[in-house]
């Protein structure tokens, strides 16, 4: 019983994964940036790069034999790491939602775009970064699901250091194109999670 229930879970942490990546791939051929993006890397992106490969190793390994990622594995009830599956979901739900509301100004990459316009609805009437709130719930849903420090950490470390050097250059972008409409619009929400 416990061997097939880990199965399950090896299985979805796989379509997590491969459902997160060709979502982003679709998104990022959907809609091309009508510019070159010029930014080199930060170092803190650099070194998300970095996690981001040995969160993918971590996480190939652990479907392939979960035996092999033994050494870093926590124990965990089921219920929590079931609620890790609904937090993943809850996260595509909110990406599809973002998606939808940006439509044609979304880019892969931190820049404004030709005829970019300051999109206030949807989930962006609460978040300023909705999309990157989504990828900390579906890359960090997979501490929960495989149960495994080194997986789950790798994801949020690289998530949260791709998001912190994103953020800041997007919302720099955004003051200079809107000035004091962007501003009062960061008062009014949350960066990645809505103010309470």
């Amino acid at each position: 019983m416990l061997a097939d229930t880990e199965l399950i879970f090896r299985i979805l942490l796989g379509v997590i994964l491969v459902s997160f990546i060709t979502h982003r791939a679709y998104y990022t051929r959907k809609y091309k940036p009508d510019s070159q993006d010029s930014s080199t890397p930060t170092p803190a992106q650099r070194i998300a790069g970095l996690l981001a490969i040995l969160g993918v190793i971590g996480t190939i390994i652990y479907i392939i034999n979960p035996a092999w990622m033994a050494w870093s594995s926590i124990q965990l009830p089921v219920w929590l790491r079931w609620t890790g599956v609904i937090i993943a979901l809850s996260g595509f739900g909110l990406l599809q939602w973002s998606q939808n509301s940006l439509g044609e100004n979304w880019s892969d990459s931190p820049h404004l775009m030709f005829g970019h316009r300051l999109v206030i609805n949807g989930p962006y009437q609460w978040v300023r970064h909705p999309i990157y709130s989504s990828f900390l719930l579906i890359l960090g849903s997979t501490f929960l699901i495989s149960a495994n420090w080194f997986i789950g950490g790798s994801w949020i470390m690289m998530m949260a250091l791709d998001i912190s050097a994103r953020i800041d250059m997007e919302e720099e972008l955004l003051i200079s194109r809107y000035g004091d409409q962007y501003r009062d619009y960061m008062t009014r929400t949350g960066r990645i999670f809505p103010n309470f």
